[in-house]
């Protein structure tokens, strides 16, 4: 009596492998790992698998190999809604890039609360991912857990937690930010304004010390650079509008770079419905680049931070931690921005 075959019924990855006229490691390859095959020969093996009705069950695939393809992605503490969207932004490119390489990608929350970090923790301790991904979000903990004990990958995107022990992604948010006060300078401003974010925020420390750092290295007296407390939102940007109105015409900052977009549209709206004029009376930056920006009369001059780049480098280096590659813990990845002027800043003339 013959054997009883033990293999699933259908076809097999010998029969597409036979099939696309491939080895059957490139069939392997082509379906789990189709950013690392040729686009003919995945396409040649894409046609035979469909051809032939086989699929890959990778959840079984998993279990075989004592592994699993699923990352986790921890979102910050509100997926906030404005006209900035650098966290969507950037969970859409990793979502992108995992799904090329073969990965799949697992939401971990939309809020932060103790019974949310709890949750994260408890699927990270399960057996069910093979990294994490911090989306601009520090590490949760519960109890006398945190996320170390799982012993997983971990990459930080957006905040820079290598002097932690945790690889990170991030803009370089201090040159970039530091370019864009010379360029004023280079254009006539002497007296500035900065509105900030959120107080503790990664970003709003790059941010802020670049202005101010910048300012004094090339000799502009403290006293010309005022410094308004915002939140990264539309109401943080209006509120420091109102406080700058406050201040005599003669006294005002020519110049107002913003923490981000959406401060800087709070700011515009507000100083606008007061009567002064962007940029003849004072010229605005704002950083993110917000789709909206472009839209904008006057369209909103800013710094542009390369969310696909950031979500890509961060999906890349996770993944070569979780197939065995040396990372650094301390290893850190700048990803450059790109000032874009536009009509809300103007030249001062001599």
């Amino acid at each position: 009596m013959a054997k009883n075959d033990e293999r699933s019924p259908g076809p097999s990855i010998a029969d597409v492998a036979r099939e696309a006229g491939v080895a059957t490691s490139t069939v392997s390859r082509a379906l789990t790992k189709p950013g690392r095959i040729a686009e003919p020969t995945r396409l040649k093996v894409e046609a035979a698998a469909r051809k032939l009705g086989y699929t890959v069950n990778q959840t079984a695939r998993s279990l075989r190999m004592g592994q699993t393809r699923t990352v986790m992605i921890v979102l910050p503490e509100a997926l906030y809604i404005g006209a900035s969207q650098t966290v969507m932004e950037g969970l859409e490119s990793v979502a992108k890039t995992l799904t090329e390489r073969g990965y799949h990608l697992l939401i971990a929350n939309v809020s932060r609360e103790a019974w949310t970090d709890e949750h994260i923790i408890t699927t990270a301790l399960g057996g069910t991912i093979c990294g994490v991904i911090l989306m601009a979000s520090l590490p949760p903990r519960a109890a006398a857990l945190t996320l170390a004990d799982a012993g997983l990958p971990v990459v930080s995107l957006h905040f820079d937690q290598s002097d932690d022990g945790i690889p990170s992604v991030v803009s370089n948010d201090y040159a970039a930010i530091s370019e864009a006060v010379r360029t004023l300078l280079a254009m006539g401003h002497r007296r500035f304004a900065y509105i900030g974010g959120r107080a503790g925020n990664y970003h709003e420390g790059q941010r802020s010390r670049g202005v101010s750092e910048t300012l004094t290295l090339a000799g502009v007296p403290a006293e010309s650079l005022q410094i308004f407390p915002g939140d990264f939102n539309f109401g943080g940007g209006a509120k420091a509008a109102q406080d700058y109105l406050e201040i005599a015409p003669d006294r005002r900052a020519s110049a107002v770079i913003c923490a981000n977009d959406d401060t800087a549209i709070g700011f515009i709206k507000t100083v606008r419905d007061a009567g002064l004029d962007v940029p003849s009376d004072v010229s605005v930056i704002g950083f993110d680049d917000a789709p909206v920006g472009a839209y904008m009369v006057p369209s909103l001059s800013t710094i542009q931070q390369s969310t696909t780049g950031l979500g890509q480098q961060a999906a890349d280096l996770l993944i070569r931690m979780v197939e065995g590659e040396a990372v650094a813990a301390d290893e850190r990845i700048e990803v450059a921005c790109q000032l874009i002027l536009r009509q809300s800043v103007r030249k001062i003339e001599p």
